[in-house]
């Protein structure tokens, strides 16, 4: 769909930006979702937000911010705020505390907010919250957008829509593209707000790399284009899956090609291990460094003998109550035999607790552990449609089986899984013996070594010149 010239052509009438970046993601997922997605769609309105909690968060991130006062250093590692979890009483970030803490006293981080929940006390202490200028963003992008942000968003969609159509019988529902269009023309109307609170982050911290989580994303394309004019190096740090199904990290020729279009992305994009970035085809320059939170729960880890009596389901974080029903199913199959936990994605965690406050849904346990490790430690078996946890169980518990929906086939075009159709083939598949896991494929999808890794990675962008 988006291999035309075309798409490079459609810019912000008074930036001259790029404008498929902004919207790419959410209309390819949009497809993705009319096609392979059930009961939940991938992308949806921004729900309201609740006044008492935000302004609560907001409260105390204000207060944290100002007790930090002002740090630099030579790396910022910029992150969603996602993968908290506690570690010997504080709170630690798995995605972003492992490359903090390897150069602390250079690194800064500057994180999101989620489910308004601000982890405190917190093991990474050079650390500040993007709160405040995110609500000035999102209160700028609903209060300036006018009708030449809606007629720019409009041209580029129905573009997009025309192309999805003619060439592979794809449609958008009218609803849904005027959702998308208001989405593309709230984002145009807070670009400059979102530059020049980018600009200011980086005038603050003077940084010569920064790790950014979800770079890759045409979201974060502004923040890439103000890196990359200040002559500061932007690298992803692997945060999940990534894959031939995934549509942030594969692109058509046109766009790789496009010096213009690569100015949206980053430099770098530091992977698990050479697997992972086989996968695909960004145009950066890709790195193999390992999954820090992988290689350390893996050190520590050890399984009780003789406890491992549970069936650990992984969520999607889209369709929870698909995954609760073949929870449901599977427990009348076993009738006892193991405890049927289903696991909540981080990103429907708080919504689930809300709706299971017992911890529980029938004879299904809602997994309550908020280190996906923790659950492995008793799982006889993890099962998943599309999930990482599933390349994470590898190797730690004793069998690993794939959901094999069209979603999964999609999502991940290779696997190393064991597969299964439905509940009652996931029950004869529990009882067929287990497979051997290769010491090499566990390396080329885990590279051992993280930390020096890093270093060396460090060592060789922080001596480039420029």
């Amino acid at each position: 769909i988006e291999n035309d010239p075309i798409f490079l052509e459609f810019r912000c009438p008074r930036s001259g930006v790029l404008l498929w970046p902004l919207v790419r993601n959410q209309f390819l997922r949009q497809l993705i979702s009319d096609l392979y997605y059930q009961q939940s769609p991938l992308v949806a309105a921004v729900p309201a937000v609740p006044r008492r909690q935000a302004l609560g968060a907001l409260g105390r991130v204000l207060g944290h911010n100002l007790r930090q006062g002002r740090m630099s250093g030579d790396v910022l590692v910029v992150g969603t705020g996602a993968g908290h979890f506690q570690r010997e009483g504080r709170w630690f970030n798995r995605i972003t505390d492992y490359l903090a803490q390897e150069s602390p006293a250079s690194t800064v981080s500057v994180e999101g907010v989620v489910d308004w929940h601000v982890p405190h006390p917190r093991w990474n202490q050079r650390v500040v919250y993007w709160l405040p200028w995110q609500g000035a963003i999102t209160v700028a992008g609903r209060l300036l957008t006018c009708d030449v942000h809606v007629r720019a968003a409009r041209e580029v969609l129905e573009f997009a829509r025309q192309r999805a159509s003619q060439l592979l019988g794809l449609t958008i529902a009218d609803s849904n593209m005027g959702m998308l269009v208001g989405m593309l023309a709230r984002k145009l109307a807070r670009l400059p707000v979102m530059q020049c609170a980018y600009r200011r982050l980086l005038e603050r911290v003077q940084p010569r790399l920064v790790l950014l989580e979800q770079a890759c994303y045409g979201d974060f394309a502004p923040f890439n284009q103000v890196a990359r004019e200040m002559g500061i190096r932007v690298a992803e740090p692997q945060h999940g899956m990534v894959s031939g199904g995934h549509d942030a990290y594969c692109y058509a020729p046109v766009l790789r090609e496009s010096e213009a279009y690569r100015a949206c992305l980053p430099h770098d994009f530091l992977g698990y291990g050479a697997w992972w970035n086989s996968q695909i085809n960004v145009p950066v320059q890709k790195w193999v460094i390992g999954n820090p939170h992988y290689s350390e729960q893996r050190r520590s880890i050890s399984p009780a003998p003789g406890v491992q009596k549970d069936i650990l389901l992984l969520g999607d974080g889209i369709e929870f109550s698909l995954y609760l029903a073949l929870a449901q199913e599977l427990a009348q199959l076993l009738r006892g035999r193991y405890r049927i936990v289903l696991r909540p994605h981080p990103l429907e965690r708080a919504e689930v607790q809300l709706r299971f406050p017992e911890g529980r849904a029938g004879d299904v346990l809602i997994d309550p552990n908020r280190d996906i490790y923790s659950s492995f430690a008793t799982a006889h078996a993890v099962v998943g449609e599309v999930s990482t946890g599933l390349f994470e169980a590898q190797g730690i518990v004793g069998r690993v089986l794939l959901w094999e929906t069209p979603k999964a086939r999609f999502s991940y075009p290779q696997h190393p899984f064991c597969g299964f159709a439905d509940a009652r083939a996931l029950v004869e598949a529990l009882q067929t013996p287990e497979g051997e896991y290769s010491a090499l494929l566990a390396e080329e999808i885990w590279a051992p070594d993280w930390a020096h890794n890093y270093r060396e990675y460090l060592a060789q962008v922080l001596a480039a010149p420029g």
